[in-house]
């Protein structure tokens, strides 16, 4: 098994070399980062060429995992796996990473190295042909969200497969949303900005929430609507013979056909600035 010593210049690798053919050098500009990787190489030398090429080759192996001075001592003694507090040591500036702590993933149970390379990039093993998809996030977030995935594959559905949109362009992998003060329909106006309120005439579920009409992932219906027109519509309203009666303009009988859609009239549905009944 061969020594190596690895040699820095402003936290680049510039070579790696034999320790017996760089006996010679000086260790007297020697980082403590420089020798705790070296030492560690000295075993680990399948970790070399990724450790020199990862974002995290300026560091010592110590400063993630800890236990390593033990571990040198006695290798029996294994060095523990860093947790999301030893990532966020370093990785905490900005509001990035500031609300980890109230996420949903953190409070499952996931830790960054579920998502993130330690030392190489995380790699998205096949799940159930998520890896067909065009974004590598995407893919990586389908290895556990499995249940999202044929949503993707409905008829009406977010372009996640297609590449145009990925699952963080709608969720903060690292944050919560009880944390912020953004709501959901602000993640969804910031794309769909046609529909944006406030309106004069509100449609109360429509400013309460996309989601109570709309599954975001997927749907078999037009639209994403989460139950096909006019049931979903019907969740909530009654036809009245006082509005929808038999006879249309002129005693015209409305048809059934004009019934199946209740857009077909009322227009304005996420909200209008000048009809009450969101017609227009």
């Amino acid at each position: 098994m061969r020594r190596f010593r690895i040699e820095w210049t402003a936290g680049l690798v510039l070579l790696a070399l034999p320790l017996a053919a760089a006996a010679a050098g000086s260790d007297s500009d020697a980082s403590p980062q420089t020798i705790a990787a070296a030492s560690c190489l000295e075993c680990h030398d399948e970790m070399a060429t990724f450790y020199a090429r990862s974002a995290h080759a300026g560091a010592s192996c110590a400063s993630c995992h800890s236990g390593a001075a033990e571990h040198l001592a006695d290798p029996e003694a294994l060095p523990g796996r860093p947790d999301a507090s030893a990532c966020l040591n370093c990785h905490q500036s900005g509001a990035k990473h500031m609300n980890w702590g109230f996420s949903e993933h953190s409070l499952a149970g996931v830790v960054c190295r579920d998502c993130h390379g330690i030392h190489e990039p995380k790699a998205s093993p096949d799940s159930k042909g998520a890896v067909l998809l065009k974004d590598p996030s995407s893919t990586l977030c389908l290895t556990c969200h499995q249940e999202i995935l044929p949503r993707l594959n409905m008829t009406s559905h977010h372009p996640v497969k297609e590449g145009a949109v990925s699952c963080t362009s709608c969720h903060d992998p690292h944050g919560s949303r009880q944390a912020t003060l953004a709501g959901r329909n602000e993640s969804c106006t910031s794309c769909h900005q046609a529909v944006r309120g406030p309106h004069t005439f509100e449609h109360v579920p429509a400013a309460e929430s996309c989601t109570i009409c709309h599954n975001p992932h997927g749907s078999p219906n037009r639209r994403l609507l989460q139950v096909a027109q006019p049931m979903l519509c019907m969740q909530c309203h009654s036809i009245a013979d006082n509005r929808h009666g038999q006879t249309g303009a002129a005693g015209a009988r409305i048809t059934g056909a004009a019934l199946r859609s209740c857009t077909s009239c009322h227009s304005a549905v996420h909200g209008s600035s000048f009809d009450e009944h969101l017609r227009y």
